[in-house]
């Protein structure tokens, strides 16, 4: 049931992060499982896709600079609930990094995203992974997962611990200060095959100030309860377009690649969709026209960029798709009152 979305909680704190990124709050009541109604329920679970739009926003905000970790200054502990919780009041922090991937699900998608920790000598290594999407998107994912296990790590132990290594899947940024200044160390790597935040043995073993005998097991049970009462808010048919419209970069867009994020055979998905009566080529006919008029009305992003989400080759294409829709230049579009 929580494969392919996320809590309630990252829910609303991406929500606030789109819109501080510049994102209009009425592009964000237009996604139907982020809407104020729906994130008010602690059980509510965004579909994994709303959550990648959102990232979209922040990624596209200020690229190269390092958005992922400049976000988790916006989260303070508890802003993930039971999850945050669990983190900090372990006994140790090779212990938090546990279950911390053991309850992943509590706070992001299960079904995409991995936390690991592994001994390795006189080392303790966290690694991260999350599931596809576009390569500025997952770098902005990558940075804010390394940081906020980073930032938990450090409220846990009540001091500002140094990881001696820290590793990224993706290429460099432009600009390295936020990262350096929140790692506090400039051995930062690249292009590496992992996420990967790694301390010393010391440092993961030693006893944390935080840790209340009983404590962990409380919150375990109340995180197990809650992961098995939460419900996804989208139905199928929502699911899928929102699916289809975090996928429409894709070149070439295929149902194959839809299919997989969906966790479905090609042959499911549309069987799926006739069920719905509907087909691949109409949902994609109706999904690019509504992302691209969503982006033309509320956001200023030049023609250019609006056609690469939407996956037009060039500007000129989208011109006549938006003549064919509304009977107008791109310009002309306006916010409905």
């Amino acid at each position: 049931m929580l494969d392919g979305t996320v809590s309630a909680f990252m829910g609303r704190y991406m929500v606030a992060a789109a819109l501080r990124a510049g994102m209009s709050a009425s592009r964000v009541r237009r996604l139907p499982d982020a809407c104020p109604t729906a994130l008010a329920d602690d059980l509510s679970r965004v579909s994994t896709p709303t959550a990648l739009l959102l990232w979209e926003q922040l990624a596209m905000s200020d690229p190269g600079c390092g958005v992922g970790v400049l976000a988790v200054e916006h989260a303070p502990a508890g802003t993930f609930g039971v999850w945050d919780y669990l983190f900090t009041h372990c006994g140790s922090l090779a212990e938090a990094a546990r279950l911390g991937g053991q309850y992943v699900g509590a706070i992001s998608d299960p079904g995409a995203e991995r936390i690991e920790a592994a001994d390795d000598g006189g080392l303790f290594t966290i690694r991260y992974a999350t599931g596809p999407a576009e390569e500025d998107v997952v770098a902005a994912v990558e940075q804010f997962a390394l940081a906020l296990l980073l930032t938990r790590s450090r409220e846990a132990a009540g001091r500002r611990l140094v990881p001696a290594r820290v590793a990224f899947r993706h290429r460099p940024p432009r600009d390295l200060g936020p990262l350096v200044a929140l790692a506090g160390t400039r051995r930062i790597d690249f292009d590496a095959p992992a996420n990967a935040l790694t301390f010393l043995g010391g440092d993961a073993h030693a006893p944390l100030p935080r840790a209340e005998p009983g404590l962990t097991g409380v919150l375990r049970r109340h995180a197990d309860m809650t992961m098995a009462a939460a419900r996804p808010v989208l139905d199928w048919r929502e699911k899928f377009r929102m699916t289809l419209r975090a996928a429409l970069r894709e070149r070439p867009l295929s149902l194959e690649t839809v299919a997989s994020r969906l966790a479905l055979s090609p042959r499911t998905l549309q069987r799926r969709l006739a069920e719905h009566g509907t087909t691949w080529r109409a949902e994609v006919a109706a999904v690019r026209e509504q992302t691209a008029m969503d982006l033309l009305r509320d956001t200023d992003l030049p023609l250019g960029a609006i056609a690469g989400r939407v996956g037009y080759g060039d500007v000129r294409a989208l011109r006549r798709a938006v003549r064919r829709w509304q009977d107008a230049a791109p310009g002309d579009i306006t916010t409905p009152c």
